[in-house]
């Protein structure tokens, strides 16, 4: 892997979990969310991904909720989405780290070391018995042999094991970012995220998990890397049609994400922002006349203390799909 590949990992382990940030802990099981039940009027629309209205006075805010990497080509309903983009004034885009190109090259020279264990010493020799099993098990239905992990840290491997399934499985995170923003070219409307965080800090201190900590996040990212091997394509569909209970039954935030946010203060502290980020963002842009679409991940979207349970007790008026 090349070295802006292995920065480009250190950091979206603490600014891609953004999305969990209202609750640091796991759920029981994956895909049985907390999700929240805010009062919603069902709006009918033809087939295309789940959006939720919300009003105030003369103001609207549509939400696209969106579920994260899809397969790539998937086929779904652009057409809906340029219709709502018609006459929007903005729209808000998740949240992005603050990295210049200077910042990212110094850390890796200082930090890129970091992930990778002593020389003499390899990944699966050094975990415990029951942690290997589980490991060894995921890595076989990702088609990966040992060596392809052996000089790994286990945060290594768990970064590695997130990029693998979606290799495995040939998902993009391009769409619907890549759709959203020709669309707005093309409409001539803004877009621009709703913040931008500053996660090398973050990072830096994700890099000084001790190994045993290190070995807690690797056993959540094989229970991620299962699920979403069986999983996330099947999300990912039912997301291009607006199925939001398929979408709920199959999707499930990432357990390396709860890992990396109980051991780790600075990430929770950023994730901790995200939920009222949104809500603010949301709220404000109810208050301006005219239209406005906020792109948001259906985990912080829905679930208990979610965006849309704290703008319901703002008494924004709500509606969406069912489910």
């Amino acid at each position: 892997m090349t070295r802006p590949r292995r920065l480009a990992k250190i950091i979206a382990l603490s600014s891609a979990l953004l999305p969990c940030a209202a609750s640091a802990q796991a759920p029981d099981n994956q895909g049985q969310e907390n999700w929240g039940a805010p009062e919603i009027v069902e709006v009918q629309a033809r087939p295309g991904p789940a959006v939720w209205h919300l009003t105030r006075g003369e103001s609207e805010v549509w939400i696209l909720g969106t579920v994260g990497a899809m397969p790539d080509g998937l086929d779904w309903n652009k057409d809906y989405l340029a219709e709502l983009l018609d006459g929007a004034r903005a729209i808000l885009m998740p949240p992005r780290p603050s990295i210049g190109l200077f910042e990212g090259a110094w850390f890796l020279i200082t930090n890129g070391s970091k992930l990778s264990l002593p020389r003499g010493q390899s990944l699966e020799a050094g975990l415990p018995a029951d942690l290997d099993a589980r490991f060894v098990a995921v890595r076989e239905r990702l088609g990966r042999g040992q060596d392809h992990y052996r000089t790994d840290t286990p945060l290594r491997a768990s970064l590695r094991l997130m990029e693998d399934v979606q290799d495995k499985l040939d998902l993009t995170r391009d769409e619907p970012r890549d759709t959203i923003e020709r669309l707005a070219r093309q409409k001539y409307v803004p877009s621009a995220p709703i913040a931008r965080y500053e996660v090398l800090d973050a990072a830096r201190d994700v890099l000084k998990l001790t190994p045993a900590e290190q070995q807690v996040c690797l056993g959540q990212s094989v229970e991620d890397t299962d699920w979403e091997l069986s999983h996330a394509v099947p999300a990912a569909k039912a997301w291009t049609v607006g199925d939001l209970s398929g979408l709920k039954a199959n999707y499930g935030e990432a357990r390396l994400a709860h890992c990396v946010i109980g051991a780790v203060q600075s990430v929770a502290d950023i994730n901790e922002r995200d939920v009222a980020d949104y809500t603010a963002a949301i709220n404000a842009a109810l208050d301006k006349p005219g239209k406005t679409i906020a792109v948001i991940d259906i985990g912080p979207l829905l679930r208990k203390n979610g965006v849309l349970e704290r703008l319901e007790a703002l008494h924004v008026a709500i509606e969406g799909p069912a489910g």
